[in-house]
């Protein structure tokens, strides 16, 4: 087989080289690694830093080269195009549970019967949390809150019969309360 060609670690076949290659090729395989790896890492001068994971599932790796660094704070962030996860309930009645694990923006249609919303897995108290509801047609049908929910003037807002609202909710404290906004009746 010919010599595979690459830049980067991304370009790199796994299953190459085949058995079937004569071991003079060897180390020009070996060479095309060196390469590659020099090309993927350019700036890294220092030696391999291997990160001890144990205690760290919620944390963010930093590293400048010099230690293994663990953050749970990322400061002075740009973000440009981001995106995030759409939790979709779909159509219906009951109990409809909002699983903050999920996703932070959620869709939902009230098609049937009453709609018990029960909010599940907020940050931990001391993080603040948001997700975004984009409930359809949900003045069709009565439409319960938590009571944790805590609405401008007290007053949880009169949903659109047929149309999308907005809602957000908020916490600060794990989900003991939820700060609760809305816009509606989206055209």
């Amino acid at each position: 087989m010919a010599l595979e060609s690459g830049t980067y670690v991304k370009d790199l076949v796994s299953t190459n080289p085949p058995g079937t290659d004569v071991i003079s090729q060897g180390d020009d395989h070996i060479r095309l690694v060196k390469s590659v790896l020099k090309n993927s890492f350019p700036s890294n001068s220092n030696a391999p830093i291997i990160p001890n994971v144990s205690g760290n599932g919620d944390k963010l790796f930093t590293n400048d080269g010099t230690d293994t660094s663990w953050t749970s704070t990322i400061t002075g962030v740009e973000l440009k195009d981001y995106s995030e996860t759409v939790n979709v309930l779909g159509s219906g009645g009951g109990t409809r549970t909002i699983d903050f694990s999920l996703g932070n923006v959620v869709t939902a249609t009230v098609s049937t019967s009453t709609n018990t919303f029960v909010f599940t897995n907020p940050p931990a108290s001391g993080k603040a949390g948001s997700f975004t509801l984009l409930l359809t047609n949900g003045g069709s049908q009565t439409v319960n809150w938590p009571a944790s929910v805590k609405w401008p003037a007290g007053v949880s807002p009169v949903l659109t019969t047929s149309g999308v609202d907005w809602l957000g909710f908020t916490t600060v404290d794990g989900g003991t309360t939820w700060y609760g906004v809305s816009n509606m009746d989206l055209k």
